[in-house]
């Protein structure tokens, strides 16, 4: 038993437990076994050269930020925009609320559809997607074209948000450095939902809300080159490779059968025409794909089955509540700083709800991903290199506890109208909290899940979507209704209630992964 996590009484050790150390050091003077193992192809991801890498992670990073900025976008002009479309508060929240709903729906598909045809295929379709649906919310005349483009454009968010996170970050970067990356791809993430609101604020408060989105079109197109140049397919079946390696030796020791001119034909440089090349550069070489084992209808009814695994479950639930944060603070900050005490501006409630929060989630995400690799590598140095995931969790009792301050300490600065610079400071403080848990929440079930933790997180963001848009129906009247410390204290209670279930989970974490994979819950792919 490793600092209180229990060992399965059967004595089976998951595959996700794994040794990240040896007592004596190797050839380049470190002691680090690489956790995947590559392989010898040059095609493996885990051998690509680090500049390599790093173009594909910088491509991870803008993305993740583009797609976070389209939720709020609209956040410090929902009373502009309401006034523009002759609509109620409650129908311009909607347009969020439906934007969120088609996020989880489009998570979910996108882990699927990359099963069967590839990673690069899914990035280029909902990049695309992106684009034109933000010069259709740009050019919408009413409030019913501009929530139809609204719903587009979340469907168009699942890449970066259901797959670059998890199975991109797996396919290219080993254990010990998945954590801090994890971290940087939710601060895009986060911190663009925060920043966005003090941008667009200017934007719409000097132009108009249309070219908000226009901007985004700027934005969509650069993302595009990025993914054609530098984000190639990341999904490599190394099990297949060994096999064939395998079979090819056979073939070249086998003269008498022809095996040698048969090897060659497997390798051989065809010819293509310019505009068969040039699709293939657009689209990616799938020849190191994993080949398909199921049709798409079974791809998108497989991920179902995982739900059954208590690590899943757990995700599900956590990242819809804490997650939830972000998209509750953008709800209501138009309703609470655009009337009295407060009075402020477009432009005022932009850089309320964006400087404050944002370097808060700055902290959260960068902090929480380096205390994830930390804890890694500081845990397993003392248990003889043994590596557990469990030991990401250690990073979430500072968002437990900053996430009670924020949330309580919020519903109490706005109930006895303290300053809005008083209350920067508390936003800044909970979405800290919420940096550092989803960065914890993430890390973990990554470990977990492996291969299959894009499909982990895609239903965990058809939950958090779910329960996010049901909630936006109540939000702003439930404030009303009841005020803004009886408001947040509630929503922080129920978030600390499901936050603490992480102290089960530490405990007796490996033995729910041991009878997990030995009941077959979480089936895993090719490593």
């Amino acid at each position: 038993m490793a600092f209180g996590i229990l060992e399965p009484a059967t004595g089976f050790q998951p595959t996700s437990t794994c040794k990240l150390h040896t007592t004596a050091q190797n050839e380049e003077g470190n002691n680090r076994v690489l956790f995947p193992q590559p392989c010898q192809s040059p095609l493996d991801p885990l051998n690509w050269s680090r500049i390599r890498k790093e173009l594909l992670f910088a491509t991870i990073i803008l993305g993740s930020c583009a797609t976070g900025s389209l939720g709020p976008i609209l956040v410090p002009g929902f009373a502009v925009v309401a006034e523009n479309l002759n609509v109620s508060l409650t129908n311009v929240t909607l347009l969020n609320g439906s934007l969120v709903m088609a996020l989880g729906v489009s998570a979910y598909l996108c882990s699927c559809v990359a099963s069967v045809y590839g990673k690069r295929l899914v990035y280029l379709f909902t990049t695309i997607l992106l684009l034109v649906s933000c010069c259709w919310a740009a050019a919408s005349k009413s409030y019913h074209s501009l929530i139809a483009s609204r719903i587009f454009q979340g469907l168009g968010m699942g890449g970066f948000f259901g797959l670059a996170g998890t199975n991109s970050i797996n396919d290219v970067f080993f254990v010990h450095e998945r954590g801090l990356r994890v971290g940087l791809w939710n601060f895009g993430v986060i911190a663009s939902v925060n920043l966005t609101p003090v941008i667009s604020g200017y934007v719409i408060s000097n132009l108009s809300w249309r070219w908000s989105f226009w901007l985004e079109v700027i934005l969509y197109c650069v993302l595009l080159v990025a993914v054609i140049l530098f984000f190639p397919e990341t999904s490599f079946n190394r099990d297949s490779f060994e096999n064939t390696q395998a079979t090819e030796r056979t073939l070249i020791t086998d003269e008498a059968k022809g095996g040698i001119v048969l090897v060659k034909s497997l390798h051989a440089d065809t010819s293509r025409w310019p505009l068969q090349s040039l699709i293939t550069f657009i689209l990616g070489d799938s020849s190191s794909r994993p080949p398909a084992q199921h049709n798409l209808l079974f791809a998108c009814v497989k991920p179902f089955a995982i739900l059954l695994h208590p690590v899943v479950l757990w995700e599900c639930v956590m990242w819809a509540v804490v997650f939830t944060w972000t998209i509750l603070l953008g709800a209501v900050a138009s309703q609470i700083f655009t009337a009295p005490p407060y009075s402020m501006s477009t432009v005022a409630v932009g850089n309320l709800t964006g400087v404050a929060p944002f370097i808060g989630s700055a902290l959260g995400t960068a902090l929480g991903g380096w205390l994830c690799d930390f804890f890694g590598r500081a845990l397993s140095d003392r248990t003889n290199g043994i590596y557990e995931p469990e030991f990401r969790l250690f990073v979430m009792p500072l968002a437990i506890v900053t996430l009670a301050v924020g949330s309580f300490g919020l519903g109490a600065a706005i109930q006895n109208e303290a300053s809005d610079i008083a209350c920067g400071v508390i936003m800044a403080i909970l979405n800290f909290a919420v940096g550092v848990g989803c960065t914890g929440i993430v890390a973990y079930t990554n470990d977990v899940c492996a291969d299959r933790a894009g499909d982990a997180l895609g239903l965990a963001m058809v939950v958090k979507s779910a329960f996010a848009f049901g909630l936006s129906f109540l939000f702003n009247d439930y404030l009303a209704r009841s005020g803004p410390l009886v408001f947040f204290s509630t929503f922080g209670a129920v978030t600390i209630g499901v936050m603490l279930t992480t102290v089960p989970l530490y405990v007796y974490g490996k033995r729910i992964r041991a009878w997990s994979e030995e009941h077959g819950l979480l089936e895993r792919g090719p490593k």
